[in-house]
């Protein structure tokens, strides 16, 4: 992956020079970083961000100067010194990351750009995130009552042709200290649409399902199917599954 951003980012580079007769950026060998790549290790995701400043020195007998640095990923964010960097002095060039929502091992490349983006020097930041529990709002917007949370209010179902299958990942979070059956009542009784009939969550647990329709003929007018959850013996309001028709009528 990385090399293939590095190719992309040459070749384009190489487009906006070639139509000044410039040349392809090639790899600045007298700019050294004190390391290439930085491990930040295990960093827990409630802890926000991690940041790591590179120091590259210019080996070169001329003055260099850092014109921009690029990261391929919003997480990932930079900082560098703007001042030309004399013979045997050292620029930096600092690398922040965000491990917001991004559990597990990471690992972000920069691309120093000098010269005037005629060569350029590539950096690593990488490591392991330790995801936090989320505010079950946070991917469960949706207040059910009686202590179920879901992802969606209407399951919007397109325009499908006989034989067409489209399916919706529905989540669903009991953010409360008791577990909780779920019965799923249909109005009306469509059994065409597929998903399960009941289920248990215990305390505090998070679950996804899956809602799938697989359209047996075409219809020329919306329909609409509720789906009433029963909690624990006790009717809640309807999530709302519609479904767009494949024919209009002239």
């Amino acid at each position: 992956m990385r090399n293939m951003l590095l190719t992309l980012f040459c070749l384009i580079a190489f487009l906006a020079t070639n139509a000044q007769g410039q040349q392809e950026p090639t790899f600045n060998k007298l700019l050294v970083p004190d390391q290439k790549i930085h491990d930040f290790g295990t960093i827990l995701e409630k802890n926000g961000p991690v940041k790591h400043t590179f120091q590259l020195k210019n080996n070169s007998k001329k003055t260099m100067v850092i014109n921009e640095v690029t990261a391929w990923c919003g997480c990932t964010t930079t900082e560098f010194s703007k001042k030309p960097i004399a013979p045997g002095q050292q620029g930096q060039v600092t690398v922040t990351f965000n491990p917001y929502y991004r559990p597990g091992k990471f690992s972000k490349e920069v691309v120093v750009l000098t010269d005037e983006g005629r060569s350029y020097v590539r950096l690593w930041v990488k490591g392991s995130v330790v995801a936090m529990e989320h505010p079950v709002t946070d991917d469960h917007p949706y207040n059910y009552g009686e202590g179920l949370f879901m992802s969606h209010k209407v399951l919007p179902f397109p325009a499908l042709k006989k034989g067409q299958l489209k399916e919706f990942s529905l989540r669903l979070a009991n953010d409360t200290d008791k577990t909780m059956t779920i019965e799923f009542h249909r109005q009306p009784n469509n059994r065409i649409l597929q998903m399960p009939e009941k289920l248990t969550l215990k305390p505090k647990e998070r679950r996804v399902v899956k809602v799938s329709y697989k359209a047996v003929r075409e219809y020329d007018y919306k329909r609409r199917v509720d789906i009433v959850p029963v909690v624990n013996g006790k009717k809640l309001k309807p999530l709302s599954i519609t479904f767009l028709p494949a024919k209009i009528k002239h």
